[in-house]
């Protein structure tokens, strides 16, 4: 994918989330430009409680005999309220898009490569030993502060699989979305809009 190419599908992407609940805007305050998402998301969590840990080894309390007990017990998913923010850049030596992003407390600390594993659940579908490889924290190329990025193995290869897409960088987001929790449907359907618009459908 040429630069110009990467322009003009960002562009498309901008364009149609013109009335999206996510509205992707480009950031062009320093070179090179990139697209940015900065949205607020409730996740589900669970959470450990040092009161649920330190009744697991009590094991003549039984919580169907003590209703009492049911408020401390571990394991309930509890909802968080955080702040995710997408970049999507443009990597010139392999000719690929590449998609960083933070996740930020309420208050906006920003969360630790371990606490964003917990919060995307990461433990659920890769391996301990190669959690580090899935998910890294990197320096931005163009902010220079730690963001998070999901390891581009195999981008080359996916884009270059995309030569029928109509928008390849909205299929390459859509390839990583479930993994760092972003949601694209009303992107993807506000842009076929779009294109159906511009054919005279």
């Amino acid at each position: 994918m040429k630069l110009s190419e990467f322009t003009l599908y960002c562009d498309q992407l901008v364009h149609a989330s013109r009335n999206c609940v996510d509205r992707w805007r480009w950031v062009r305050e320093k070179e090179p430009d990139f697209l940015c998402l900065e949205t607020v998301r409730h996740v589900r969590s669970t959470e450990s409680n040092p009161q649920t840990e330190m009744l697991e080894g009590m094991a003549e309390l039984d919580e169907e005999d003590d209703p009492g007990l049911a408020a401390v017990s571990g394991g309930q998913p509890t909802a968080r309220m955080l702040a995710f923010e997408y970049h999507v850049l443009y990597c010139e030596s392999y000719e690929v898009p590449i998609l960083l992003f933070n996740i930020y407390e309420k208050g906006g600390a920003r969360l630790n490569l371990e606490e964003a594993w917990e919060v995307l659940q990461i433990s659920g579908c890769v391996p301990p030993d190669e959690r580090y490889s899935a998910i890294t924290m990197v320096h931005h190329p163009v902010l220079y502060r730690p963001y998070l990025k999901l390891h581009p193995c195999k981008t080359a290869e996916l884009v270059g699989s995309l030569s029928g897409s109509t928008n390849p960088v909205l299929s390459f987001i859509t390839t990583y979305a479930p993994y760092v929790n972003l949601e694209l449907d009303e992107l993807a359907r506000a842009l076929q809009s779009d294109s159906k618009k511009e054919t005279g459908e």
